[in-house]
């Protein structure tokens, strides 16, 4: 083995211990730090008859069960909104316009 080689391992073989303690530590810290895991009451799931119910008596927010996702075929700006929030709609019901003045002089422009 050449000087050279030989002091780099001397090197290694010298700093290895403080690397393994840092790892060490560093596992430590992070083993009694880390958070406590949630408690939980187990049951045993029998067959039986229901004798009580549960509801809950926080305050909360009821929302509801469905929901659209509305998205117009093209973008442009809201000329006209036909409904207001909580309204209820119908099938086919128009909710909004956009404003379309430009591609309505276009079609006329056509026309002509």
């Amino acid at each position: 083995m050449t000087p050279d080689r030989h002091d780099k391992r001397n090197t290694i073989i010298r700093y290895l211990p403080w690397l393994a303690g840092l790892v060490l530590l560093a596992l430590a810290a992070w083993y009694f730090t880390r958070p406590a895991p949630v408690k939980v009451q187990l049951a045993k799931v029998e067959r039986g008859v229901v004798e009580a119910t549960v509801s809950n008596t926080r305050a909360g927010t009821v929302k509801a069960c469905r929901r659209a996702k509305l998205a117009p075929p093209a973008g442009g700006q809201i000329a006209h909104l036909l409904v207001k929030k909580g309204q209820r709609v119908k099938a086919n019901q128009i909710l909004l316009e956009l404003w379309n003045d430009d591609l309505q002089a276009q079609a006329q422009l056509a026309q002509e």
